[in-house]
């Protein structure tokens, strides 16, 4: 995705239940966002109508998981 500011960003799930953001021009961690019970195995990006990134994790636990990448809270948590 893309920051408000223009940066680029990259997303990843894991088998640690975790979704990590980068910057992949300085091949660096940015942040770990935590929530999900099992591994995650799907990542999704988007943009709201306001134009702010958001990002998409799918679990093994039966979730998704909307999060604000900026400030990286969870935003809602979808079941089923």
């Amino acid at each position: 995705y893309t920051t408000q500011a223009g940066a680029v960003r990259v997303v990843s799930g894991s088998d640690d239940k975790t979704i990590k953001i980068w910057d992949p021009d300085a091949q660096r961690l940015l942040a770990t966002l935590k929530g999900h019970t099992e591994y995650v195995n799907a990542v999704a990006c988007y943009t709201t109508q306001a134009g702010a990134p958001r990002v998409v994790s799918g679990s093994h636990d039966y979730t998704l998981k909307i999060w604000d990448p900026e400030t990286q809270k969870l935003l809602a948590t979808l079941k089923g």
